[in-house]
């Protein structure tokens, strides 16, 4: 007797428009999640930055440090030329661009009724989340899995992907 097999439902091109706007959706939040964490991350190394400069060269501090002078100046001079080589400013301005170009892509999605999505828009939507990506600078994986989670977990999908470990999510910013 001959196996028999049972009809599989094809997939319509309206059903594969949806499903190609969700994933453009949910890559665009992740995106969006991504560079405002980094820019986050660059405001405050450039504020700390800022700050230890200020309290290390404050004459105020002189009387107190007597003979550490020339060791204290080493250190406002290395984290001088850590911001410089660095430029957590411009690193910080980036990040904000592309979260808001992110953004940008979910609004065009967002605007668009589901009874009006057409092949032409999803085109056009991956053709500008394509663009975003390759302007964007390298990924660091830990952070971007971390955005994937909170991103499921707000859809309603907390188990889609594994939480890292804290070890991890320590380090996220750097590796």
């Amino acid at each position: 007797m001959a196996p028999t097999m049972e009809p599989v439902e094809a997939k319509t091109a309206a059903d594969s428009d949806w499903d190609k706007r969700c994933d453009i959706l949910y890559k665009s939040w992740v995106q969006v999640r991504y560079h405002r964490k980094r820019q986050r991350f660059f405001d405050l190394v450039d504020r700390a930055t800022k700050a230890l400069t200020l309290v290390l060269g404050a004459s105020l501090f002189g009387p107190y440090v007597g003979k550490s002078v020339s060791w204290i100046g080493t250190a406002i001079s290395a984290i001088g030329l850590m911001a410089l080589v660095f430029s957590y400013g411009d690193r910080k301005q980036l990040h904000k661009e592309m979260a808001e170009r992110a953004a940008g892509i979910v609004r065009s999605i967002e605007s668009v009724p589901a009874g009006q999505l057409t092949a032409a828009n999803t085109a056009t939507w991956a053709a500008d989340f394509a663009e975003l990506v390759s302007k964007a600078p390298p990924p660091l994986k830990t952070l971007t899995m971390m955005c994937e989670r909170e991103q499921s977990t707000a859809d309603g999908h907390p188990n889609h992907v594994a939480p890292r470990p804290l070890g991890r999510r320590v380090f996220a910013h750097v590796f």
